[in-house]
């Protein structure tokens, strides 16, 4: 009987010095956040290379693709057929951008803001588009958390926009959806994360916008602060 009587009391000792769920996210929401700024801060440039493929209701196509960074200002994208051939050219620059258009012979330029605002309806710029290409969100706010089954969901606020943000048990950036007065504008995951130097990176990325209209990126080559 005393042996039992010991054995209740260490488990009741055991159980109140054993760290709270609230405790455990806390230092798990730290480690992410910490996380998400080395990769902001590490990445200088990244080269990579893969495949595009545009989805909508209307129709899904595919393509090869180059990406590449230049931080802070300079991001250009370059499409291919599967047979090597040229179909255009996107160069992002901090305020504006430049299409050229090698199958219809045309190029066009202005205000990246605009563009994606008149197209996309997304007030967006060229930091926001970098985050989303190498998965770390910038967060003004975090007014919710919730760790359950082994998924983080954060709650958060960028500029007026509302952010859900869910990360993996790996602690890595899972999904990220962007909300405005109530209506999604668009989300994005992240899968297939890989070890580049000292951050990672996700080799597959998804965006679906409020239309049903999806960009898939599959990177199969990635090259992160390597100059060309």
């Amino acid at each position: 009987m005393v042996k039992y009587k010991l054995l209740i009391v260490a488990l009741l000792f055991l159980t109140s010095c054993a760290p709270s769920e609230k405790t455990l996210t806390d230092l798990n929401l730290e480690f992410i956040l910490s996380k998400i700024t080395l990769r902001n801060q590490y990445i200088k440039s990244i080269n990579a290379s893969g495949n595009i493929t545009f989805d909508s209701p209307e129709f899904s196509n595919s393509a090869n693709l180059e990406v590449n960074l230049k931080r802070p200002d300079t991001l250009i994208l370059k499409v291919e057929t599967i047979f090597g051939m040229g179909l255009g050219e996107v160069k992002i620059y901090q305020d504006s951008f430049q299409v050229v258009d090698k199958f219809n012979n045309r190029t066009m330029q202005g205000k990246i803001d605009v563009i994606i605002q008149r197209y996309l309806g997304l007030n967006i710029g060229f930091d926001e588009i970098v985050d989303i290409l190498i998965a770390s969100p910038r967060i003004d706010k975090i007014e919710l958390q919730n760790f359950d089954d082994g998924e983080l969901t954060v709650k958060a606020k960028r500029n007026e926009k509302e952010m859900v943000l869910k990360f993996n048990s790996d602690f890595e950036l899972e999904s990220y959806k962007l909300i405005k007065d109530g209506n999604e504008l668009f989300e994005v995951r992240y899968s297939r994360y890989a070890k580049f130097g000292e951050t990672t990176l996700p080799r597959v990325v998804r965006i679906w916008d409020n239309r049903g209209q999806g960009v898939y990126l599959i990177f199969s080559e990635i090259k992160v602060n390597e100059s060309r």
